[in-house]
């Protein structure tokens, strides 16, 4: 049998020794375990401080701060330059800021603050903003806010467009109530004009109420569909072809091909309109019962018609006034 064992693969780290021969020693000891690996060493300079990653360790007490070149990689961009405002602004500082506070040791913490206002000045970073985020900064690392209270579960969010002088006072009203506020924008000339989103053919569409009309009679049919409505369509011509004209077909396919076999008429599927675009297939039932019942298509059948519960039929007029009839 195969045994196969896994080690996680160390890269670089950092240990302190007796003296100089101790880890000299031990360096031998693990490039002899293995003749795949081979590792190095770097000992102390004369001042003793030792570059690890991105920081910069003092041999005696151990303690930690920032090698100056390393410094200035800290900021992504001059002030000046194309990047987003709050990023080059705020975020650069912020970052410099908490860098330090949490690798720098207490003793080299003000002198690597004191770098850090002279590389933001080099990049053009006004001074004033440099103290005003650096003090925000350390406050908020030395005095942290107490965590936001979770909302009420049973609040309600209300969508509203934004107006300067009036959202305000509106979300102020709401947020007594356990009502949050949440702003969008408004409509104008350049919203209307600018939208580059093309449309699917209305054939294409999904989730719809349809009605298809008889070619020979007023007779028409109402029907739903979850499906993108031409393959609704197309099941339906294929129910009216010759090989479909069954009694038991007929009575489990379409009523459409019911009515063009029992009377001889062509259904004028070119004809077909959409009623009604939803945005879920749930709305589908309560709809088509609306379509139905407003319109009184002659060839749906009462049996295969969805059923709603009697608490609906208020909102019913209501539903079919939205009806906008949209060609196929």
């Amino acid at each position: 049998s195969l045994f196969i064992q896994a080690f996680n693969f160390v890269d670089d780290g950092i240990s302190r020794y007796r003296d100089r021969q101790h880890a000299e020693s031990f360096l031998l000891h693990l490039n002899s375990v293995s003749d795949d690996l081979a590792y190095t060493a770097e000992h102390p300079a004369s001042d003793g401080t030792l570059p690890f990653l991105d920081i910069l360790c003092a041999r005696r007490s151990f303690d930690l701060s920032l090698p100056q070149a390393q410094a200035h990689r800290l900021l992504h961009a001059l002030f000046h330059s194309r990047t987003p405002i709050y990023q080059r602004r705020t975020h650069a500082i912020i970052d410099s800021t908490r860098r330090a506070y949490n690798i720098c040791s207490p003793q080299h913490l003000d002198h690597e603050l004191q770098h850090i206002r002279t590389v933001l000045l080099d990049n053009g970073y006004p001074l004033s903003r440099i103290e005003l985020i650096i003090h925000r900064t350390k406050q908020s690392i030395e005095n942290p806010s107490k965590p936001a209270k979770q909302p009420d579960k049973h609040s309600a969010k209300v969508f509203l467009p934004f107006y300067p002088h009036v959202s305000k006072q509106i979300g102020n009203i709401l947020q007594r109530h356990l009502v949050s506020l949440a702003s969008t924008s408004n409509k104008n000339l350049h919203n209307l004009l600018s939208s580059t989103k093309s449309h699917p053919p209305a054939s294409q569409t999904s989730n719809v109420i349809y009605q298809i009309p008889c070619k020979y009679c007023p007779a028409t049919y109402c029907g739903q569909t979850s499906r993108p409505l031409f393959k609704r369509i197309s099941e339906h011509e294929r129910y009216t072809r010759p090989t479909y004209n069954r009694a038991t077909d007929l009575q489990h396919s379409s009523a459409l091909a019911h009515h063009a076999h029992a009377s001889g008429h062509q259904i004028d599927f070119a004809s077909t309109v959409i009623l009604a675009k939803l945005q879920h297939s749930n709305q589908l039932d309560l709809v088509e019962h609306a379509a139905i019942i407003h319109l009184n298509p002659e060839l749906n059948r009462n049996h295969a018609a969805p059923s709603i519960n009697p608490q609906w039929h208020p909102v019913l007029p209501s539903t079919c006034k939205e009806f906008h009839p949209i060609s196929t």
